[in-house]
């Protein structure tokens, strides 16, 4: 038997105030900046306040960016922020956003769960058994129609599903009555204890001992190519981008979807920092080496997810 508080549980849709996609595409992708896309959300979540929901859940985004923008915005609001990604059968959203890297972003924005839902039930299960192992929040799935079979959840739950959202009233009664089984017992997950980065196409767990970063890139507004060749010479994991000035956080952003490997971000310049971090899509790493106040570090690594390395 487990403690009631740590027991799977099953929740209404009907909590949620749904946000959707902003159907923008960034810089430089589109003609959107990441603050523009912040003030969409921020309009978004505006504009529902009338309905007076328990809970925010981002839905339908396929985009690292949306993600970002959208649990940055309603985080301000004290609401707990739910993400729901729609995935295929290689747990990819439409825009080819990985589930893993969406959860680790996620949650080090602050997200209380994350979830996803697919056309088959085996994708939910293959993407549970993926996921789970690098979260630190708990981990959701919401079938398509609302039902599964007996087996189908028996399996949910072994794989280590946390919240099961939008069941049917007739399917969260067998639900329920699986979970007070006395046979009832959670699942032993071996949790990965790396450090977990992510940009828009991977997710990256890094080992302190083993990490090789690379000597320090400068920012131009040309340096595409440069971060092509030093992610193409192999032997790094990490791309050392040296932020001197707010011009560099920009480029760097500009650029920032060349870069195959993540990145660190160095560089005594308290501003510079906040807008790089900032503008990043994905999880970066922090030298903790900068000058710059270690309290304002803490601060901009908590506000925007990174990690001071």
């Amino acid at each position: 038997m487990t403690d009631d508080c740590l027991r799977p549980i099953a929740i209404k849709n009907e909590i949620f105030t749904i946000i959707g996609s902003s159907g923008e595409m960034t810089i430089p992708y589109g003609e959107t900046s990441f603050t523009e896309l912040k003030t969409i959300y921020k309009n978004k979540i505006a504009a529902s306040e009338a309905e007076n929901k328990a809970a925010f859940m981002l839905d339908g985004i396929t985009l690292l960016s949306d993600l970002r923008a959208a649990v940055l915005e309603c985080r301000k609001t004290g609401k707990p922020v739910y993400v729901m990604l729609s995935v295929d059968d290689e747990l990819l959203t439409e825009n080819e956003l990985p589930a893993d890297a969406a959860l680790i972003v996620a949650q080090s924005l602050g997200a209380i769960c994350f979830g996803i839902t697919a056309d088959d039930t085996e994708t939910l299960i293959d993407g549970i058994h993926r996921i789970k192992p690098c979260s630190q929040i708990p981990v959701a799935i919401r079938p398509k129609n609302g039902t599964l079979t007996d087996e189908e959840l028996s399996e949910l739950l072994k794989a280590g599903t946390d919240v099961f959202i939008g069941l049917t009233d007739e399917c969260a009664t067998r639900f329920q009555n699986i979970i007070s089984s006395e046979n009832y017992a959670p699942p032993e997950i071996e949790y990965i204890d790396s450090v977990m980065l992510a940009n828009e196409r991977s997710a990256f767990f890094l080992e302190h001992d083993t990490t090789e970063i690379s000597e320090p890139i400068e920012c131009n507004a040309g340096m595409g190519e440069d971060l092509v060749a030093v992610c193409g010479e192999g032997g790094y994991d990490v791309l050392n981008i040296q932020i001197n000035s707010p011009d560099d956080a920009l480029d760097f952003a500009d650029n920032a979807h060349m870069a195959t490997l993540p990145v660190m971000f160095s560089g005594d310049d308290e501003i510079a920092m906040k807008l790089a971090v900032m503008l990043y899509q994905g999880r970066a790493l922090i030298d903790g080496t900068s000058l710059i106040d270690l309290e304002e570090l803490k601060n901009t690594a908590r506000k925007y997810g990174a990690v001071i390395y």
